[in-house]
């Protein structure tokens, strides 16, 4: 015998369920899209820390070589200063044997400490500092870090190889270089590793070439020629030197402002 069960409709929901079905579900979406966005802003700010206390790793670098540099170029823009006043009005002959063992041929040049720096940039990890004046702040430090490189390692640079020293070879003779770089080996005896026959050739000729040294004697005109290079060397050199005081001036405020704590 068959049992018939009796058929009940399907229950039909109300508009109003079916709403609130949709506004659980849009709620959910939107809490979850809201929760995520939080999580990445938290993930970005973290990162931004990471960035910018890296980057301040590379400022301070470049400001301990600015501290020295500064004190280095700051002695040789006086001695060059004092060399071109003195030879712009010497009435007499110099002595080449005492100015070839006083004359600063070394060059400091400074170069930009940016690793940090082009990786946040080829990375695209600059959006991550959202503080607008922290940003503006390092893109400007980096503009002016760049431009104190440039004129230390290309102006300067070019200055000192295309005029300063082929200016000078003009006018010194042979024995004016080998003289000053003896008495250069004998302060630093590391050289002697790198050119080991120089001091034995030297010893061998040393009479001969202090000999042709002490009867160069320079004219007038060819020392009042040293006063203007004198004065176009420490010219390019206070350049540098500009742009290496103003730069360390401002990575001591960028440190400051990337360190204060939001």
């Amino acid at each position: 015998m068959e049992v018939h069960h009796p058929h009940h409709p399907s229950h039909k929901k109300k508009w109003s369920e079916y709403m609130l079905e949709f506004a659980m579900l849009f709620l959910a979406v939107s809490m979850g899209f809201v929760a995520e966005n939080v999580r990445e802003k938290y993930v970005e700010k973290e990162r931004s820390e990471e960035l910018i206390q890296a980057f301040i790793i590379d400022v301070k670098a470049n400001q301990k070589q600015l501290d020295s540099l500064i004190i280095k170029n700051q002695i040789s823009s006086n001695y060059f200063d004092s060399l071109s006043i003195n030879h712009a009005i010497v009435d007499h002959s110099i002595n080449l044997v005492d100015l070839s063992k006083s004359l600063d041929f070394w060059m400091y040049r400074f170069i930009n400490r940016k690793t940090i720096f082009e990786q946040m940039k080829s990375s695209g990890a600059l959006r991550y500092i959202q503080n607008k004046e922290k940003l503006k702040a390092i893109l400007q430090y980096e503009e002016h870090a760049n431009l104190a490189e440039s004129r230390s390692m290309e102006t300067e640079t070019h200055q000192y190889f295309d005029q300063f020293r082929p200016s000078l070879e003009k006018i010194f003779p042979p024995s004016f270089y080998v003289i000053r770089e003896v008495d250069t080996f004998n302060v630093n005896r590391t050289n002697l590793e790198v050119y080991p026959g120089l001091m034995k050739n030297y010893l061998l000729n040393k009479n001969e070439l202090k000999k042709q040294l002490d009867n160069t004697k320079l004219s007038i005109d060819q020392i009042r020629e040293l006063s203007k290079i004198w004065f176009h060397r420490n010219e390019r050199l206070q350049t540098s030197l500009m742009s290496q005081l103003g730069l360390r001036a401002e990575s001591k405020q960028l440190i400051v402002l990337l360190e204060h704590k939001e």
